[in-house]
C-alpha cells in the first residue's frame, strides 16, 4: 500500500512538472524569436564588416580562410554567434578572428554575448521561474 502511495506522489510531481513545461512553451517560442532577431541583426553587421575587410585590404590566405569560416555569410555568422553564446566555440576566439576588421566588430561580438547572456537569458530565466512558482501554487 505504501508503494502505491509513493508512486502516486511521484506521478503527481511529474504531472506538475509536465504542466509547467507545457505552459512555458509560448514564452519559449517568443524567446526563440528574440534570440533569432538579435542574432540576425548582429550577424548582418559582422558579415558586412568581414566582407569589407577582406575586399579592401590584402589579407593572408590563412586569415582569409578563418574569417570566411566564421563570417562567410549571414547564416554562418549566426551559427558562429550561437556557438559562442552556448559554449560550442569560445567567444574570445570568435572576437579574435574578426578583430583585424576593426575594433568595432570585436566590440559587437562582446556586446552580443553581453546582451544575450547577461540580460536576455537571465531575464527569461526569471520569468520562467516566476511562472513555475505561480503554476506550482
Amino acid at each position: 500500500l505504501m508503494r502505491i502511495i509513493r508512486t502516486v506522489r511521484i506521478f503527481t510531481e511529474l504531472r506538475v512538472m509536465a504542466n509547467m513545461i507545457w505552459s512555458s512553451l509560448r514564452s519559449l517560442m517568443w524567446l526563440f524569436f528574440i534570440l533569432i532577431g538579435l542574432g540576425y541583426c548582429f550577424a548582418l553587421a559582422l558579415t558586412q564588416g568581414a566582407a569589407m575587410h577582406m575586399s579592401s585590404t590584402d589579407v593572408e590566405s590563412a586569415t582569409r580562410a578563418q574569417i570566411f569560416d566564421a563570417f562567410g555569410s549571414v547564416a554562418i555568422t549566426m551559427n558562429s554567434l550561437f556557438m559562442a553564446m552556448t559554449g560550442g566555440r569560445n567567444w574570445g576566439e570568435i572576437a579574435d578572428i574578426i578583430a583585424p576588421a576593426g575594433f568595432i566588430y570585436r566590440a559587437l561580438v562582446m556586446l552580443y554575448i553581453f546582451l544575450n547572456l547577461f540580460s536576455v537569458l537571465n531575464i527569461v530565466t526569471g520569468v520562467f521561474v516566476d511562472g513555475a512558482i505561480e503554476l506550482g501554487k
